[in-house]
């Protein structure tokens, strides 16, 4: 009986038990009255116990006790495909799910040690040109998506997770959210179901209506179940969304607790709880399993100002981040990623040599445009190689333009960043781009050129791949039907005719 207490007292969520002895922190206890909660704190002799379950009916002197030393959840392959909640209890209304015995693991874990893990060499494929080339995510790599509300973070995590249906990459999706409005996650996966993500996605669902605890424990449920696919020598991507709403949530939980707060109130440890969540993601050696995890966590700002508290701690623990503005949302980019300030601590390790070098010149090109941008904001005049370099620019920014509904593969991508580099793409107007894309993705999707166009491309020496690529470029432009470009002569002098013309109106307003 010395695992048995008393409810001194209940502060919303959270209640005081006295009298319970050799009990330890993370112990799950449940109360005379059919509730249960965690162990969360300590106060002198009594225990501090933050409720999993509906604490209406708790009240003072109820009895409780303590029936496992850790929450843990069940796992097994038939999670995949399913919507359940932190403690692994379906939401989906699909019935009970199958789980094998010794199938429990507790939610906290220590993060594997470096002797237990591999360089990040292998690329995730994303499905977007602008992140796969310009901000390289690694299998195993943790990489930071950050942005205001509504400037398409959250979507382009369900994109990411539908490519990898779509580009049959084999991936195992992982998909957190975390005191979400219910009708928000039911959006996203009903978008996993339609393109045919979520067969292969684990869907926690943390939702607002619930206790604080259950969202507490959202990331750290799904990280476990992360773990146990890449011990089968599975490779795992993992989305939390998202860590600002669950700092928010802790720092509830600390302070119904009465822990000294901290900067903007949250909690002295908060550093410490993402950074022992995200530390169990990596790659891994064939003594650990062989597989990887991935993760991108999701931070909402207030502002474009990203000096908040959260979200520099998350900055420094993750191995880079992707920056999404809402003002480039409102210019009608898509996706609207500042990639001059995103950065992969990764890098090209994580691409395929052929990807690396057109990566590469592809940035030599845009950090050009920008230059050559800035210039021509404070009305400097461009000559005619300076401007080529600048139409160049517009070209791959036209090229970068995709939508949630569009994917690509690797070699598309090569194909679309040597349309870029070898500068052929200024052959065609700007305006032509979106409808060139379309026709030249549908050229190499067909026959002979999907089987030309294959996998061991990637591999190549720059030389010889750059031969294929230039002759199915060459046989692109002498198809029928395909969209004719205009003369170079002719688009730069309408150019620069347009630039004398706005020179010329701008003199007679100073007259």
């Amino acid at each position: 009986m010395d695992k048995v207490g008393k409810v001194e007292f209940v502060r919303s969520e959270i209640c005081v038990v006295k009298g319970m002895q050799n009990v330890g922190l993370g112990n799950v206890v449940v109360f005379s009255s059919g509730a249960s909660g965690i162990v969360l704190g300590f106060d002198h002799e009594n225990a501090e116990i933050a409720m999993l379950s509906s604490f209406v009916q708790v009240k003072k002197g109820d009895l409780v006790r303590v029936v496992a030393d850790k929450i843990t959840v069940d796992v097994s392959e038939s999670l995949l495909g399913r919507v359940i909640n932190p403690l692994g209890v379906p939401l989906d209304g699909m019935g009970a799910i199958e789980v094998a015995q010794n199938s429990s693991f507790p939610i906290e874990a220590i993060a594997k040690p470096v002797y237990q893990r591999v360089i990040i060499d292998r690329p995730l494929q994303t499905g977007y040109l602008s992140i796969d080339s310009q901000i390289p995510i690694g299998l195993g790599q943790r990489e930071l998506l950050l942005g205001e509300k509504k400037s398409g973070q959250n979507d382009l995590a369900i994109d990411i997770i539908c490519n990898q249906a779509r580009l049959n990459t084999g991936l195992i999706c992982i998909y957190v959210t975390i005191d979400s409005e219910t009708a928000a996650a039911k959006r996203r996966i009903e978008r996993l179901q339609k393109h045919g993500g979520l067969e292969h996605t684990v869907v926690i669902m943390g939702r607002t209506a619930e206790a604080a605890s259950l969202n507490y424990i959202a990331p750290m449920a799904g990280m476990t179940i992360a773990e146990w696919f890449a011990s089968k020598g599975r490779d795992v991507l993992i989305v939390f969304d998202d860590l600002t709403r669950h700092a928010k949530v802790y720092r509830q939980m600390s302070l119904l607790l009465e822990r000294p707060a901290s900067r903007e109130a949250y909690p002295g440890d908060i550093f410490y709880l993402h950074s022992r969540l995200l530390e169990r993601s990596g790659a891994f050696s064939e003594a650990a399993g062989g597989g990887t995890i991935t993760a991108l966590p999701i931070v909402e700002t207030q502002t474009e100002d990203i000096t908040d508290y959260i979200t520099t701690n998350l900055m420094s623990i993750t191995d880079g981040h992707v920056l999404f503005r809402q003002t480039l949302a409102n210019q009608g980019n898509q996706p609207p990623i500042d990639s001059g300030f995103s950065v992969s601590r990764i890098g090209g390790r994580a691409q395929t040599p052929l990807i690396r070098v057109l990566s590469e010149k592809l940035k030599g090109i845009m950090i050009k445009y920008d230059e050559l941008a800035s210039f021509m904001s404070f009305g400097t005049d461009l000559n005619a190689k300076s401007l080529e370099a600048y139409e160049l620019g517009l070209r791959a920014r036209s090229i970068f333009q995709q939508g949630h509904d569009d994917y690509y593969s690797s070699i598309e991508q090569a194909v679309l960043m040597y349309l870029v580099i070898s500068e052929r793409a200024s052959r065609w107007g700007e305006a032509q781009m979106s409808e060139l894309r379309q026709q030249i993705l549908a050229f190499i999707r067909q026959e002979p050129y999907s089987n030309i166009l294959s996998s061991a491309i990637l591999t190549m020496p720059y030389d010889h791949s750059k031969v294929i690529l230039k002759e199915c470029l060459d046989d692109f432009v002498k198809a029928a039907n395909s969209i004719k470009p205009i003369q170079k002569s002719e688009s730069l002098s309408a150019k620069i005719e347009t630039l004398n013309d706005l020179l010329q109106i701008d003199e007679k307003e100073l007259k």
